[in-house]
């Protein structure tokens, strides 16, 4: 997380640098970076780790149950939902009734329980009603990123995304 947050910090010093050097003539790399720059990801990476929109959960326990997601995958979901604001989160953590709750049969290893490192390591995002581009688009996105993807249905199709 540090090093992307270190390579996005970067490409917007030299994005604010190239606009402060056409609109004051000055070099202000040093103003950019430490003004502008660094605040903006520290803000947003704050943001996107602390909480979800109730807007983006399916429901509210989803909402509170956003602290046990690990903290790179919170990253990345905030990181879609800058490009998509309709993102919605229907899943985070389970446990082994849940899926005999859902109809489905139990499994012994899933990457929405809670693992040996004390974070979910799986969240769900749901594709209904959002098109085939723009799921296979928010598809494309998380696994660029590298994370394991994969568009399934279980009690309803989702775009189902873990650590790798």
């Amino acid at each position: 997380m540090a090093i992307g947050a270190g390579l996005a910090s970067i490409c917007l010093t030299v994005f604010g640098r190239r606009a402060a050097r056409r609109f004051t003539g000055r070099d202000r790399t040093r103003e950019v970076a430490l003004v502008f720059a660094l605040p903006l990801v520290l803000v947003f990476s704050v943001y996107a780790v602390g909480w979800l929109s109730h807007s983006n959960a399916k429901t509210p326990r989803i909402s509170e149950r956003w602290h046990e997601l690990h903290p790179t995958l919170r990253l990345a979901v905030g990181t879609a939902r800058l490009a998509d604001a309709r993102v919605i989160v229907t899943d985070i953590g389970r446990r082994e009734s849940d899926y005999t709750r859902m109809g489905l049969r139990p499994v012994r290893r899933s990457h929405h329980y809670v693992q040996a490192d004390g974070w979910v390591h799986a969240v769900d995002l749901r594709t209904k009603g959002r098109g085939t581009i723009r799921n296979a688009l928010s598809q494309a996105w998380f696994a660029a990123m590298g994370f394991d993807t994969l568009r399934h249905t279980g009690t309803a199709d989702h775009l189902h995304i873990a650590l790798p």
